[in-house]
């Protein structure tokens, strides 16, 4: 972005207004809108070592602006890759003029495999949902834990100085605020409860560390280990944990072999130990779930081991 483009969109994303002076007309003129942003990083790829200001070359007045900074990085991953290919795949062939076979002269639509797990919901139910929530839903702010959030920012905003990341202003309060009221309103409540803020702070937690350096992440996950781990879905908390596992012995396997295998072997006592550092000592929901299922872990229960097969 130029300089003056930089500079004509704070006032926008600020007061939600555009000042006009032009052909003798000086007025203000409302700018209620939602700004998504894309920018590419120097030299198209992310430098995991640079801060994310230094990668996107923006400043930082407009960077605190944004109540959401999303890092999408090309990691790889072997089942999330597949599922990707899955998805493109299918997408083509549901698209396709010609997506019915004929078998014995008789047409047959192809039915593509559920990858996710989940039933999609029809488009026009959803337009339905999202524009009653908007315009009949109003949550109110009676039962918000004020105390949490300011502690969050209190936490947060130390942990900006001590690294030099982003600054951490009270826009980003503003920000929680903002999105613990859309979650309410998602769930078509009256009033945002302790939920909503909850799910708020670990958005705001999630985008403020993922916009770290790689040498300071995982440091800053434990800091705030107690707020990300709060009431959330702890399967997901494990599935992501058993991926950092099994990446790690997918890593060795290439060291050591020079190849990976098919299969990765996991011993259960490293999840458990892992599990029981962020409070969670019962496993056996997370390994009688979908989701562990879905991403083609088993567990033998006479080894002690979690395989996955790719």
């Amino acid at each position: 972005m130029t300089d003056q483009d930089r500079t004509s969109i704070h006032e926008a994303m600020e007061q939600q207004s555009i000042s006009i002076s032009k052909a003798g007309i000086v007025t203000s003129l409302q700018a209620r809108c939602t700004v998504m942003a894309a920018a590419n990083p120097i030299g198209g790829r992310y430098d995991p070592s640079l801060t994310f200001s230094e990668n996107v070359d923006l400043t930082e007045p407009i960077i605190s602006r944004f109540d959401v900074l999303c890092v999408v990085r090309d990691t790889v991953d072997p089942v999330q890759d597949e599922m990707l290919a899955r998805f493109v795949v299918s997408s083509h062939i549901k698209h396709h003029p010609n997506n019915k076979d004929v078998v014995n002269g008789d047409s047959q639509e192809i039915i593509l495999p559920n990858t996710y797990g989940v039933e999609p919901i029809p488009q026009e139910i959803l337009k339905k949902y999202i524009i009653y929530a908007k315009e009949k839903v109003h949550p109110k702010l009676n039962q918000m834990d004020q105390d949490k959030v300011a502690r969050m920012y209190s936490e947060l905003r130390k942990e900006s100085m001590a690294t030099g990341s982003i600054p951490i202003t009270v826009r980003h309060i503003e920000s929680v605020i903002r999105m613990a009221e859309a979650h309410a309103r998602m769930h078509l409540r009256d009033y945002v409860v302790e939920d909503d803020v909850n799910m708020a702070i670990r958005v705001m937690l999630e985008s403020f560390i993922d916009t770290q350096k790689f040498s300071v992440m995982r440091s800053m996950r434990k800091t705030f280990a107690r707020y990300l781990a709060f009431r959330r879905d702890n399967n997901e908390l494990l599935l992501f944990i058993l991926k950092q596992l099994v990446s790690e012995q997918v890593m060795y396997q290439r060291n050591r072999y020079g190849a990976q295998q098919d299969t990765i072997e996991v011993p259960e006592k490293d999840l458990v130990d892992k599990a029981r550092q962020i409070n969670i000592h019962n496993l056996s929901a997370f390994y009688d779930s979908e989701l562990f299922k879905m991403n083609r872990f088993s567990r033998d229960v006479k080894r002690k081991v979690i395989v996955q097969a790719f």
